[in-house]
């Protein structure tokens, strides 16, 4: 794929995931129940993942993603861990064990990505979006049996290495695949030490020329560093605490700033005037506006989706604002 100058920041970016089609959740639950196999649950996938990449690109979009449509667990292909097969909209599946030391050979992220790269236009660059290191670590954590991780890691520092190791692994062959960008989503991820120092190695050992966008509260945004982009929710309600946008000005990093997943047309004075005060800190060349995040709805409706692609079109309107576009 010929991208040309088709690269972040973008006035108009994406936070995460999209409202799941009916037709995708129908498939799901199908195969769920034996009905219809594997290969036909991903062709449903494929299909739908299709027909947001148009429906973006139509809308004048110029980076996509797959929507978050892909039923397997992020987890699937590691080799020393395994998780159960439980399809959910979120990337989370209860239940982790851990059979030995972690590592990593092939991964089904770099098939999706092809596939995304695939039927995406040549004028706009596909974004693969996978959870933070510092994120799967803290599954990890609650997830495995305390006695077990002990057992197979008895220092915590090598755990933390084999997670290193292998996400270097992830991004390389993603890069390898054509990817140029990529999404660390650590939303929902518990606070520790360790995550941060992690999320800081892999941003750190990332190939050259890979720019990374990071979506997560402010108490990690703030302990981060070399990540291309800092992307925090307008619902926090500390997006513009003074000592975040300092750490963006001093680190000359881009500012996304993710709207509310169902705003109302007559909030857009007050979302503009919130970015106003954003913009006093930090330039409008280095802030972008992020699309919502459907992460949190488990089982998405058609007044969702709508409610969805209505805030798409407020967002856009709101950039148009900003950047005279």
């Amino acid at each position: 794929m010929s991208m040309g100058n088709v690269f972040p920041p973008f006035k108009v970016d994406i936070a995460g995931m999209f409202c799941t089609p009916a037709a995708l959740q129908d498939a799901r639950t199908q195969y769920q129940n034996g009905q219809i196999s594997l290969h036909a649950l991903q062709a449903v996938e494929d299909a739908e993942i299709r027909n947001l990449v148009e429906r973006l690109e139509s809308g004048g979009m110029k980076v996509v993603s797959d929507g978050g449509f892909r039923s397997r667990d992020f987890l699937e292909g590691w080799d020393g861990i395994c998780c159960k097969p439980e399809l959910q909209s979120s990337s989370a599946a209860a239940g982790l064990q851990l059979n030995g030391r972690i590592s990593l050979s092939h991964h089904p992220v770099w098939q999706d990505f092809a596939f995304l790269s695939e039927v995406t236009a040549d004028d706009v660059l596909p974004k693969q979006h996978i959870p933070s290191p510092g994120k799967l670590l803290m599954r990890i954590f609650g997830e495995v049996e305390a006695e077990r991780l002990k057992q197979v890691y008895p220092d915590v520092n090598v755990l933390l290495d084999d997670l290193a190791v292998a996400y270097k692994k992830i991004l390389m062959g993603l890069y390898e695949a054509g990817c140029r960008y990529v999404q660390f989503d650590g939303v929902k991820s518990m606070l520790s030490d360790e995550a941060v120092r992690l999320n800081n190695r892999v941003l750190r050992e990332r190939p050259e020329g890979l720019f990374i966008a990071f979506h997560a509260a402010t108490d990690m945004l703030i302990r981060l560093h070399g990540a291309d982009a800092y992307f925090l929710s307008y619902d926090s309600g500390i997006c513009d605490r003074s000592r975040l946008l300092w750490f963006l000005h001093e680190k000359e990093a881009m500012f996304g700033l993710v709207v509310s997943y169902y705003p109302e047309e007559d909030e857009l004075d007050e979302l503009q005037a919130k970015i106003e005060e954003v913009l006093n800190y930090i330039p409008l060349k280095r802030f972008t506006l992020c699309l919502p995040d459907a992460d949190s709805l488990l089982h998405s409706s058609e007044t969702d989706e709508e409610e969805q692609w209505k805030t798409i079109a407020l967002a856009k309107e709101m950039a148009m604002r900003l950047f005279s576009i």
